[in-house]
């Protein structure tokens, strides 16, 4: 059996996210300036403008924003 990415942990995540909340969006994105970024959020802003950033990270790769984000994640939800 393979090791479950970190990319694949975020969006098990988001999955068991967008089962209490629909309308919760996950997004993956690439910038010169910050390199990669990966989030899951409440709402859109557009629609919500009091919406929650509810899991964040930055990295340089994919994996290591995931990486990131899943420490941030688990660091949130321990304190």
């Amino acid at each position: 059996m393979t090791e479950q990415t970190n990319l694949s942990k975020v969006m098990a995540i988001h999955a068991e996210m967008l089962e209490s909340n629909s309308y919760c969006y996950f997004e993956l994105a690439y910038t010169r300036y910050t390199e990669w970024m990966v989030w899951i959020c409440s709402n859109q802003r557009e629609q919500d403008p009091n919406r929650k950033v509810l899991l964040r990270g930055q990295g340089s790769t994919p994996e290591e924003a995931c990486a990131d984000a899943l420490a941030n994640y688990e660091q949130e939800h321990t304190a």
